[in-house]
């Protein structure tokens, strides 16, 4: 047995008796009745199934229930969107979809490491319904992962913030400790990877606390952290007392209703249901590169059409991502256009960049057939590296820029041979 069971084995007791105006139900002692309230109080009740003892909590909610910025019945509306994020391109309804998040026993991915809180959330007509498992003692631990794995048998997808790293394989390995056949590995939406495609740069922090205030409008008060849940579980094995874990309860199940928040918002920006006018040029910027890498082309346009039609000031520094996004596109006058804005703006700055004159000298080069006006931009090219090697301390970026300013300098060559040859 595991250093952790074996710690949960010795601390858990007999929760001590308390003074209570209820009486015991029949069959039940006054100790049971007793600890029925307590977890009562927290919204669980013990129940009996195939694999024993195990405690349930369920919180049901209705459609117009509202978490932050959107409502819960929005997500039937955006399931056919989120399908465009599973690789294999199987279709996603809302029933299917089982969002799920744990409370663990330390936050480490060790074999000893135990989920004593298993949240999982699910829609069907009625609405969303969180159901939280959580065990009083090792011995319950199977029934919870058996009643798991009956919610993933009915499920097609996996929904968590960072579940693919952490709570998945912590849950996995924690069915081959129970010797209990493992699920197979789920398809997952983990919205932690589009998260930090999106906003690692324009947030402090990817942590779903931080997303849930910056984007979703979700703002808790008086949360426990889900870093203070191993020390609290302890506590509760201690001294017997279900209500230490009341915040962790509470913590555990708005962490499911924000993974529900995130997928409607996640599906809207895949459908392209976004007012692009009312983000900042570097989250516009950052989304562009997300719908390119997921490979939706139509919707990456429109976002590199809005930075392009901001003004230069604001849009210089991702001008260039728009202009690259173009070009492979093959939208030439397009990419050219924003090249030379690039360059208009980079002739005041000490150091303008080289890229553009490049790009310019090719495009008029090899798709415009336009020798003059490709040997202009070379000679630019060719002025402005040169500038940056007068200026560069650094003997490495020294060697790259005269490899650079040589390759320059045929391109240079060819096209006056060329020129010759007209003439």
């Amino acid at each position: 047995m595991s250093g952790v069971k074996e710690r949960l084995g010795r601390l858990t007791r007999t929760a001590a008796g308390a003074v209570t105006e209820s009486r015991p139900e029949p069959g039940k002692s006054e100790s049971t009745q007793q600890e029925d309230d307590r977890w009562g109080a927290l919204g669980f009740a013990i129940r009996e199934g195939t694999g024993g003892a195990y405690l349930v909590r369920e919180a049901a909610f209705r459609s117009d229930f509202k978490h932050g910025r959107f409502c819960m019945g929005e997500l039937d509306s955006v399931c056919g969107a989120l399908s465009r994020l599973d690789p294999s391109g199987r279709s996603i309804e809302a029933g299917r979809l089982l969002f799920l998040d744990t409370e663990t026993t330390g936050l480490g991915h060790g074999a000893g490491n135990v989920p004593f809180l298993i949240g999982i959330g699910s829609w069907s007509e009625a609405g969303f319904t969180v159901r939280q498992y959580l065990m009083r003692h090792p011995g319950e631990e199977a029934a919870m992962l058996m009643l798991l794995g009956e919610a993933l048998g009915e499920s097609t997808h996996l929904v968590t913030y960072n579940g693919r790293a952490f709570d998945w394989p912590i849950v996995k390995n924690r069915y081959v400790m129970n010797r209990l056949p493992v699920p197979p590995d789920p398809a997952q939406l983990d919205f932690l990877y589009p998260s930090r495609s999106l906003w690692r740069t324009t947030m402090p922090s990817c942590r779903l606390g931080s997303v849930e205030e910056g984007i979703l409008g979700v703002f808790r008060h008086d949360d426990v952290p889900g870093s203070m849940a191993p020390a609290l579980y302890f506590q509760y094995l201690a001294e017997g007392d279900p209500s230490v874990l009341s915040g962790v309860v509470r913590h555990n199940e708005k962490d499911i209703l924000t993974l529900l928040s995130l997928a409607v918002h996640f599906g809207r920006l895949l459908n392209g249901d976004v007012q692009l006018e009312r983000l900042k040029t570097n989250e516009l910027n950052r989304l562009g590169l997300w719908y390119e890498r997921l490979g939706f082309q139509d919707e990456a346009e429109r976002v590199y059409e809005t930075i392009a039609a901001r003004p230069l000031d604001d849009a210089y520094t991702y001008l260039r991502d728009a202009a690259e996004f173009f070009k492979k596109r093959r939208q030439w006058d397009r990419a050219v256009s924003l090249w030379k804005e690039i360059v208009e703006s980079g002739r005041r700055q000490r150091l303008p960049a080289l890229e553009p004159y490049l790009e310019l000298a090719m495009a008029y080069e090899h798709r415009y057939k336009n020798p003059d006006e490709a040997l202009y931009w070379t000679e630019e090219a060719l002025r402005s590296a040169q500038t940056r090697l007068s200026l560069s301390r650094s003997g490495t970026d020294g060697g790259k820029l005269r490899e650079t300013i040589g390759g320059i300098q045929r391109r240079r060559e060819r096209l006056l041979k060329k020129q010759r040859t007209l003439f």
